[in-house]
């Protein structure tokens, strides 16, 4: 969902909470999304205080969006609900005291997202649930727990082609890019910087492509800065200096990049000096390329507006080594020792960590004129070293195997997945649609069900006076519009034809009415170039506990038939009759189009209309503080 609107969060305008979840219910779905996404990039700078309001905004705005809205909305807000939980120095210290809970709650949200990824059917979200759990265990537990979910999402994210059907271009670039840049991150914190480097590459070139705002492109830019320089510092300690060189100035390439996007991004006319005093991630590459005096001072400034712990360690490196080559060795080991001091107790990023502790070994060696290190202690450090460098491509290694071993297991799945699903509008088909019509009758918990049929208005001719593709065209904006419109846990299916069927569990009469007459007037609205004109006759029952399927459909049927003789664009309830009167006073031909369409096992690939279907018919935060949305 593309961001245009502007915010209206009052916790982001420096109130101390938000009153969004009061305002939900009048907020457009790009409205809510607007509110959510600048408070989650807000809190990335805030304080302690500003996350946990934050946090609480968020939960309510999820907690209002489950009545009602699409499930893409849904997922996103659960998404930022994920990541403010598990990116939040403060929860993820081990021994606090709100890190079993905040674990706790994690769990439970992954599990609904990766739940409505899987209905929906979206390799994407698919992809970024496997990210999510991968970052989850990589920061409650231990890295190499994460290597399964990460080869998996790597799989999945890096082998995407092409949108979904119904899907705008841009947005799909859009939201995969941002799925990518998710991966990277991760890589990162598993110090697997080829993979992470092959990732960040093919992102950039998905911004470039698909028509990204400024502000993503950025992002990405500013990310492989980070990939460069966290690279470096991880070749400097292996001793393999110019290797480490190279990627200095890779970093250094990269932020110039971002230097050029900075301006564009912000919407400002900048030569990049903007960028550069404020962003401390482009000056630090600049400073450890090449570190000289006359950077100390721009360095030191940025130290405030510095956020991520990750940013915080490259730019105090790079202050050091300014520091010492002014003549200033002392003054170099003060620039690290606080944060050597922080980070004994807490360690984000494994990599970076041990490079500040050395670098400040190495700066306070020479401030104190310590004697040259003893012969046995190099030796024991190198071999640490070596032992590191040894598990890390250990590491590559395995990661690079169980991708491949997930990307082949997804092509021997992918035949029994398109069984289950319509190919030409993604929908859910008959065959996915008999499955979960059957268990929701049969389930208390989604009782009471409302079951749908839809029929839409002047189809034939839109076939007949345009063509099959421009029909084709028209279902596919349909079956988008109604997995919009209707809510993340109703399954939206394509019936055959120009038919559809919606199930609704755990939805009274009236609400189910009132949620189709919506997705019914956005039908009517769209506009006539995308959808010809045509609007929708439904009809609507309530499918029994341990009801007939098939008699829940029938009943759908008769009510859209009186939907359609009352002249359509129109919802009409029914009622399912009981099981003894069923095949008494259900015609035979209607009866028989029931049952041939629940046992059938073909899948529709275009529009075509069977002979019975035909009978029925009548102010953004700066990009330094973000590194991912």
């Amino acid at each position: 969902m593309a961001i245009t609107a502007p915010s209206e969060c009052a916790l982001v305008a420096g109130e101390p909470s938000c009153r969004c979840s009061q305002d939900a219910h009048g907020l457009t779905d790009e409205e809510l999304i607007v509110r959510a996404t600048d408070k989650f990039r807000w809190q990335q700078r805030a304080a302690a205080e500003g996350r946990a309001a934050a946090r609480v905004g968020l939960d309510a705005l999820l907690v209002a969006a489950r009545h009602d809205r699409p499930s893409t909305l849904v997922s996103e807000l659960l998404r930022m609900c994920i990541m403010i939980r598990i990116y939040d120095p403060g929860l993820t210290i081990p021994g606090h005291g709100e890190a079993d809970t905040v674990r706790t709650e994690v769990e439970t949200l992954l599990q609904e997202y990766t739940e409505l990824a899987e209905l929906d059917n979206d390799p994407r979200r698919l992809g970024e649930a496997a990210t999510l759990r991968a970052l989850r265990t990589s920061t409650f537990c231990q890295g190499e727990n994460a290597l399964a979910d990460t080869a998996a999402a790597h799989a999945i994210l890096t082998d995407l082609a092409a949108p979904m059907p119904g899907e705008d271009p841009k947005e799909w670039s859009r939201l995969l890019s941002r799925s990518l840049n998710g991966l990277v991150l991760l890589l990162l914190k598993l110090g697997s910087h080829e993979l992470a480097d092959e990732v960040s590459q093919q992102g950039i070139a998905v911004t470039e492509s698909g028509g990204v705002p400024a502000m993503d492109r950025l992002i990405h830019q500013l990310n492989r800065v980070r990939l460069q320089l966290s690279w470096a510092l991880r070749l400097e300690r292996g001793g393999r200096d110019a290797a480490a060189a190279t990627r200095f100035v890779g970093a250094a390439q990269a932020a110039h990049a971002a230097a050029q996007l900075w301006g564009p991004a912000h919407g400002i006319h900048d030569d990049g000096s903007a960028a550069i005093k404020g962003c401390s991630i482009i000056s630090t590459a600049y400073a450890l390329k090449q570190p000289t005096p006359d950077q100390i001072d721009l360095l030191v400034s940025l130290e405030a507006t510095t956020h991520f712990t990750e940013d915080r360690i490259m730019l105090a490196i790079a202050t050091a080594r300014c520091l010492l080559v002014a003549g200033r060795p002392a003054a170099a080991a003060a620039a690290l020792a606080p944060l050597q001091r922080e980070l004994r107790i807490a360690t984000p990023d494994a990599v970076l960590t041990l490079a500040l502790h050395r670098e400040f070994a190495k700066m306070d060696g020479i401030a104190h004129g310590a004697p040259r290190r003893p012969d046995a202690l190099a030796r024991y450090a190198e071999a640490l070293e070596s032992e590191l460098w040894a598990l890390r491509e250990a590491r590559l290694t395995a990661l690079r195997s169980h991708s491949e071993h997930h990307r082949l297991a997804l092509e021997h799945g992918a035949v029994a997945a398109q069984a289950m699903q319509d190919p030409l509008t993604g929908l859910p088909n008959r065959r996915a649609l008999d499955l979960r019509l059957a268990e929701a009758v049969t389930t208390p918990s989604a009782q009471p069900c409302a079951v749908a049929l839809i029929d839409l208005d002047r189809f034939k001719d839109v076939n007949d006076d345009r063509s099959h593709a421009a029909g084709d065209a028209v279902l596919r904006e349909v079956a988008t519009c109604l997995r919009t419109i209707l809510r993340s846990h109703d399954l939206v299916a394509r019936y055959g034809g120009d038919e559809f069927v919606v199930v609704m569990p755990a939805t009274p009469p009236a609400e189910a009415r009132a949620a189709l007459q919506r997705a019914a007037d956005a039908v009517a609205a769209l506009p006539v170039e995308v959808a010809a004109g045509v609007t929708m006759s439904v009809g609507v029952v309530r499918a029994p506990l341990d009801g007939d399927p098939a008699a829940a459909l029938a009943a759908a049927d008769a009510a859209m038939y009186r939907a359609k003789h009352a002249g359509g664009n129109t919802v009409v309830s029914g009622a399912v009759a009981p099981a003894a009167a069923t095949a008494a006073e259900s015609g035979p031909v209607h009866s028989n189009r029931v049952m041939s369409t629940l046992t059938s096992t073909s899948v529709a690939a275009s529009n075509t209309v069977t002979p019975a279907t035909v009978s029925s018919r009548a102010g953004r935060p700066s990009a330094a503080t973000v590194r991912s949305e």
